[in-house]
């Protein structure tokens, strides 16, 4: 087999791999990420790299102009290595690095206020520390060493938890060289106490936890003091899966190539590992006083972390292999944590509503109240609760990546940069995150400005563009009409940013879906819109969500602004609760139990109002009275 040297600019990362290999391939095994939303199969377009020089050949796709052709730019995962090659990642395909948020002084902030640690006192998280002093041997008490632990544990009401071997053999020299003083750690694994880890001297004020919401698009870790509470650090970082497809469906064909599952379980822990390492370091901590971590995520994410085959999730009748994983050591599926530290996973629903929805309907306590209330999670997949503290019934509805800011031409995610404002007056009006210089749209911005165009006639109720409409700003691009948001001079992009017309198509799709599923889920619980108190709305892109908006473009009902609450990200908030309590972590199996799940493939009522919600803000402008006033 013949061999060839790819260098990658401007890393000057060099790989070497198989004459006939793809460059996408090549950038993988460089750890260069790029976006490739169809997986590498040539249909997306936006793998975009420039040869610089070398032997290569290419398979014509029509995603490549003949001006990028004339500038050697060609797609990734189509174009193939012949000799030796030099190529350049081009900014706008890279896959961003890892984006840091601020850590948070005492606790999440939401609209209802901090994490309700209150309601799930005393914190009981899922390791605690104890530090013992031990009355050493004496001939008149000649207990053995194991029993001696056990004698003072049982006084906190922990009787006789299980050790290891291993520890058992390092325990007669530490007693005696700590001189009889240890901190003892005592973990939950599948519901029996262990001991995980035994130190000498006092360690008990150092005992952290990491809380993981292992989205589709992105990856969000949080590190917590299991001793108050509070959360020091989050950091988030791109699901580099993306690599191999934005959505689930693409990542599971995938995986059912050969070595692919071990792949993409492989790209997520090396992500989790990033994300604790850098939160370990900036918040001056060491890695072995992190006892444990837990994680929630979708169905398919949870099966890549495990490395459990999830080709089932998407072949009738859609079953998991698991929808609960079983505690193991974080170090079992290379995560790395203490040694010995534990890794324990949120129960998930069904195949496509899974542990991050649970904690979403654990952190917003729909599951107590009186009245009816509803849980939208709007990401990838545009998951949806309804219920109270009688019934809960949840359902998935594809919404795509659209407003997590991929699958569009300019997105991005909700960071400094991002446009998440936008008006039209006498001319274009923007705000962006941290007023920053635009780098790009996220969900929010995409939004407001299909409710500008819409409101301006510059779109009509199907999102096309009004032909007889002049505005300088509309203009003709190889693919299809495009809308310029803000010209280059204006932003901090090599190029214009724009909204094109098969982003508002892809849009006005993923609002569909949701609302759609919120539809069906209404119709199929014989409950009226009024009967609605509250509805909760997760999900990053929603800290700038104008409501109004939403509902003028048909992604929410038409009810008071009132009724509406943003919640963050709901997923991590449920998260952090199941990690700090025993009552959160027996009321989420609860939630598990209780739900409900309704498969809207097999509704024919959801194919309807899909099809009636593709329009602005819907077909039946009676459902939107607000909006028909205008």
């Amino acid at each position: 087999m013949k061999y060839a040297v790819v260098t990658f600019y401007p890393d000057n990362k060099k790989v070497v791999v198989p004459v006939g290999t793809d460059i996408l391939t090549a950038a993988i095994k460089s750890n260069i990420f790029l976006s490739s939303s169809c997986g590498g199969k040539g249909i997306c377009g936006r793998c975009k790299v420039k040869i610089l020089s070398g032997e290569f050949s290419f398979e014509p796709t029509g995603k490549i102009s003949e001006e990028e052709k004339n500038k050697n730019i060609y797609l990734a995962c189509r174009t193939f290595v012949k000799g030796n090659i030099v190529v350049e990642i081009l900014p706008s395909v890279r896959l961003p690095e890892k984006k840091f948020i601020e850590p948070f002084e005492k606790g999440e902030k939401t609209e209802l206020g901090e994490i309700p640690l209150e309601k799930f006192h005393p914190i009981s998280p899922l390791t605690h520390k104890y530090f013992l002093r031990i009355s050493p041997p004496t001939l008149n008490d000649n207990m053995s060493d194991l029993e001696r632990i056990y004698r003072d544990l049982e006084k906190l009401n922990l009787n006789s938890p299980i050790i290891t071997l291993q520890d058992l053999r390092k325990l007669p020299e530490l007693l005696r060289e700590s001189n009889w003083e240890i901190t003892v750690t005592v973990g939950k694994i599948n519901g029996k106490n262990e001991i995980i880890l035994i130190e000498p001297g006092d360690t008990s004020k150092n005992n952290y936890g990491i809380a993981v919401d292992i989205g589709t698009t992105t990856i969000t870790a949080s590190l917590i003091n299991l001793n108050n509470g509070e959360s020091l650090r989050t950091e988030v970082s791109f699901n580099r899966q993306i690599t191999y497809g934005e959505d689930i469906i693409t990542r599971i064909i995938y995986a059912e190539k050969p070595d692919g599952l071990e792949q993409l379980h492989h790209i997520v822990v090396e992500v989790i590992n990033q994300l604790i390492q850098s939160i370990v370091l900036n918040s001056s901590i060491n890695l072995n006083d992190v006892t444990c971590i837990v994680c929630s995520g979708n169905t398919t994410m949870m099966h890549l972390l495990f490395k459990v085959n999830p080709s089932f999730l998407r072949k009738e009748p859609y079953t998991p292999s698991a929808n609960f994983f079983p505690d193991i050591k974080a170090s079992e599926v290379g995560i790395k944590i203490n040694p010995s530290g534990i890794l324990s996973s949120v129960g998930g629903i069904s195949s496509y509503v899974g542990g991050d929805i649970t904690a979403g309907v654990l952190i917003s306590e729909i599951y107590k109240k009186e009245k009816l209330q509803i849980l939208i999670d709007i990401g990838t997949n545009g998951e949806i609760v309804l219920g109270n503290k009688e019934w809960l019934v949840c359902c998935s509805a594809s919404a795509g990546p659209a407003f997590e800011g991929s699958g569009v031409k300019d997105g991005m995610r909700a960071v400094p940069g991002a446009i998440q404002s936008f008006e039209i007056k006498s001319d274009v009006k923007i705000k962006t995150i941290d007023e920053k210089l635009p780098l790009g749209i996220c969900g929010s911005g995409y939004i407001e400005i299909i409710s500008e165009l819409f409101k301006n006639g510059i779109i009509d109720r199907s999102g096309k563009f009004i032909v007889s409409k002049k505005f300088n700003r509309i203009r003709e691009s190889s693919e299809c009409k495009e809308f310029v948001i803000c010209f280059q001079k204006e932003t901090g992009y090599e190029k214009d940013i724009v909204i094109t017309q098969i982003d508002i198509e892809n849009l006005l799709r993923a609002k569909a879906a949701i609302f759609a599923g919120l539809s069906t889920l209404i119709k199929k619980s014989g409950v009226d819109w009024n009967e609605i108190e509250k509805i909760y709305i997760g999900g990053g892109f929603g800290n700038y969500l104008n409501i109004k908006k939403a509902i003028s473009i048909g992604l929410l009902p038409d009810l008071p602004v009132k009724k509406f609450k943003f919640m963050g990200n709901t997923s991590l908030l449920g998260t952090k609760m199941f990690l700090l309590s025993k009552q959160a972590r027996e009321d989420s199996n609860k939630i598990v139990k209780k739900m409900t799940y309704l498969e809207l493939s097999l509704e024919p009522e959801y194919m309807e109002e899909y099809l009636s919600a593709l329009f602005i803000p819907h077909t039946n402008l009676n459902l939107f009275p607000s909006v028909k006033k205008i």
